[in-house]
């Protein structure tokens, strides 16, 4: 599955379970994929925070506006920053 987060305002975007963070500006954007795994993937906003739940047995991969993969895990790719 793939979808996109955007936000209004600065936000962070943490991705579990590897606890990673990135700020999220106004304006920018991130790509987020989930691969394999079950179809429990969760997204919620808690406490000013966007937190992406990869689904069970399955891994994230996200990418900036600009195309850039971001370091997420250790599936990240290997030019992710």
């Amino acid at each position: 599955m793939r979808f996109v987060i955007r936000a209004d305002t600065s936000v962070v975007v943490a991705f579990e379970p590897t606890a990673a963070e990135c700020l999220l500006e106004p304006g920018k954007t991130i790509v987020v994929e989930w691969f394999d795994g079950g179809d429990d993937g969760m997204v919620s906003l808690e406490a000013g925070c966007f937190v992406v739940a990869a689904p069970s047995g399955g891994y994230t991969r996200a990418w900036d506006s600009d195309g850039m993969e971001i370091y997420v895990g250790p599936e990240s790719g290997p030019e992710a920053r």
